[in-house]
């Protein structure tokens, strides 16, 4: 007779009809009881944030120094020629608010009050006399320095190629305002050579400091 083969709860018996029961082989231990180990539980790291890297400040614009005093502005024979005039550099009485030679554009006059400067003014010794000078030497960016020039060619000053650049100047006659008065501006090398004057003209004062300097 054939044999039948039987699964009985997840044991193998085989039963013979007709010779009577057949030992039936054990399962391993570990099957019968359900004491299979357990599946160990895999440890995974948690995500990190990504680290925040923080944008380099940027370096400020480049910019010159500036000279260190207004006598190395000038050679020997400029300073002879404006203490001639009776003129002196930067007398105390200068320092007080609103003291100085004025410029006439408000745009340029705020500008010249900000930017990093060395300012000298030759006046009258004891206070105002009606006449003088007062130059700003100022350190610009080459964006101030476009900004500069911009200006000065929309105001419509008198524009003339020397001293490596672009110099723009006006004046007025004594005839018309009662005193002869003028400005000089040069952007050049890095600096802004500016300069207003009232009767105190002098031939070559611009380019007498900006030969001193960048010579």
């Amino acid at each position: 007779m054939g044999l039948g083969l039987v699964l009985m709860g997840g044991v193998s018996a085989v039963v013979a009809s007709t010779f009577g029961a057949v030992p039936v082989a054990e399962a391993p231990e570990s099957v019968i009881e359900g004491d299979q180990e357990e599946p160990q539980a895999v440890e995974t790291e948690e995500a990190s944030e990504p680290e925040v890297t923080e944008e380099p400040t940027p370096p400020p614009p480049a910019r010159l120094p500036l000279p260190d005093a207004c006598e190395s502005m000038y050679s020997a024979s400029m300073v002879a020629q404006l203490k001639s005039y009776g003129v002196v550099l930067n007398p105390g009485w200068t320092t007080a608010p609103g003291a100085g030679v004025k410029y006439q554009d408000e745009q340029l006059a705020g500008w010249l009050a900000e930017l990093p400067q060395l300012r000298c003014v030759w006046v009258p010794p004891t206070g105002p006399g009606g006449y003088g000078l007062e130059s700003r030497i100022v350190a610009v960016t080459d964006a101030e320095a476009a900004r500069v020039q911009e200006r000065l060619a929309a105001l419509g000053y008198q524009p003339l190629q020397e001293l490596g650049g672009t110099r723009y100047f006006f004046s007025v006659e004594a005839s018309e305002e009662g005193f002869a008065a003028g400005e000089s501006h040069i952007v050049v090398g890095g600096y802004w050579f500016a300069t207003s004057w009232v009767e105190l003209g002098i031939n070559g004062y611009t380019a007498d400091m900006v030969t001193t300097l960048l010579r």
